[in-house]
């Protein structure tokens, strides 16, 4: 109960940290240069998927292989060993002797697909000309994906949610996936400077924080 009421505070002390990478995420967004070329891709590619999840199919299961694949990787980075892996169109499970609040989160905040597109493009285009309109495509598409099915299963009291508080964990997760996007963005467009971003979002939080606290207590 400690633990939740702390989390809860944590949660409301990090909104204006959730404020700022927003802001910062779409300032440095509306400067990337290449995409002047290929946004339309991009948002077809966001736009493809919403109307396959919505009308037609959901990838259920290839949703659930990435979160437990995501589970299992992380713990592994963390020195954890995984002792069960179960995936099914119901539900997965990954067992392991390590656990700590970004191995029970990292799978809504790390998009794993969009992880391994990237990865492949610059593998592929390290020796052959590619078509990089496709790549930007599948980029939105991977994207909206993880995207849209997280918004989905945190709709669903899910355990890894509930133990670190839902509030927090909401926002965490929030702050963190514009991060990591912001990475596959820095990677992916070179006007897309990750220091910059990380400049503007301090910028921003601070300020916020700042205006917080004269607004209270002056």
């Amino acid at each position: 109960m400690i633990k939740l009421f702390l989390t809860f505070i944590i949660g409301i002390l990090i909104v204006p940290v959730a404020a700022g990478v927003t802001v910062a995420f779409y300032d440095n967004f509306a400067l990337i240069k290449e995409l002047a070329g290929s946004l339309n891709y991009f948002i077809w590619g966001l736009l493809s998927y919403g109307i396959l999840h919505i009308l037609f199919y959901k990838p259920t299961y290839l949703y659930v292989l990435g979160h437990e694949a995501v589970h299992a990787g992380v713990a592994w980075l963390f020195g954890g060993k995984i002792k069960s892996f179960k995936v099914s169109e119901e539900g997965g499970k990954v067992s392991t002797d390590k656990s700590n609040i970004v191995i029970e989160l990292s799978p809504y905040f790390v998009p794993i697909y969009a992880i391994i597109i990237t990865v492949v493009y610059f593998v592929i285009a390290s020796s052959y000309n590619i078509n990089s309109a496709t790549f930007v495509y599948l980029i939105g598409f991977a994207l909206a994906f993880h995207i849209i099915s997280t918004i989905e299963i945190l709709k669903i009291r899910q355990p890894d949610i509930v133990k670190s508080g839902y509030f927090f964990s909401v926002t965490f997760v929030y702050i963190l996936n514009i991060i990591v996007i912001s990475f596959i963005f820095s990677l992916i467009f070179p006007s897309f400077v990750i220091k910059k971003f990380f400049i503007d979002f301090w910028a921003i939080s601070k300020d916020i924080y700042i205006a917080v606290i004269r607004q209270l207590f002056f």
